[in-house]
């Protein structure tokens, strides 16, 4: 199945008001690392400094590389393909809704970066990677003066802090919206993030294939 065939059929989906299961998996999965990240971040703060303290940031940039390459992926299917038209873009909820979603991309990216960046001011050679199989260059900060070093870690370090405090608060608005949406405007924002079984509609691409008469 070419790229061609894969969007057609993801277009059945949008068509009834549904995320296609690529969609929803991105999500999920997206979803799921996110919170781990953020959790796994905090224990670790908390953990004294040390080889366990070491190791488990090493882990936890890892992760965070392969949310920037999912988040790359994610972001490519958008461009090949849009969700179901299921807000007003232009009402309040429709722009606080995009809004919220385009920071949740910012963070894809803008917090692995930063915690690269604080990575490799880190004296050490312990080796990044993506899932822990594709291996990942630190930046040559080696290079630098301590003083250029410490000032870099500094400015990431904040910016990955106010980034973190931000996606935190954006959590649970998104979340809120998404059963407000379900609970008080009984549309299909959050039931399409929940439902698979596709299309019903007869000839639409991404139907249930016809089993024959009265079917």
């Amino acid at each position: 199945m070419n790229l061609v065939a894969i969007i057609e059929w993801a277009e059945g989906y949008n068509r009834r008001g549904l995320y296609s299961p690529i969609g929803v998996t991105f999500h999920w999965v997206m979803a799921a690392l996110m919170v781990f990240q953020l959790g796994y971040g905090w224990y670790l703060s908390y953990l004294p400094a040390g080889g366990d303290k070491y190791i488990g940031y090493q882990t936890h940039a890892e992760i965070g590389l392969t949310i920037m390459v999912l988040g790359s992926l994610r972001f490519f299917w958008r461009s090949q393909i849009g969700g179901p038209e299921n807000i007003e873009p232009d009402s309040f909820a429709g722009r606080a809704s995009l809004l919220i979603q385009a920071w949740f991309y910012f963070g894809f990216f803008a917090l692995p970066i930063s915690g690269w960046v604080m990575w490799s001011t880190l004296p050490g050679d312990l080796p990044l990677s993506i899932a822990g199989v594709i291996p990942f260059p630190n930046l040559p900060f080696d290079q630098l003066s301590e003083q250029l070093q410490h000032s870099l870690m500094e400015i990431a370090a904040t910016a990955h802090f106010w980034i973190v405090w931000i996606t935190v608060l954006a959590i649970p608005g998104h979340a809120g919206a998404a059963f407000m949406h379900y609970l008080v405007k009984r549309d299909r924002v959050l039931q399409s993030m929940l439902d698979l079984n596709g299309p019903q509609v007869p000839g639409v691409v991404g139907s249930a294939p016809s089993t024959g008469p009265g079917s």
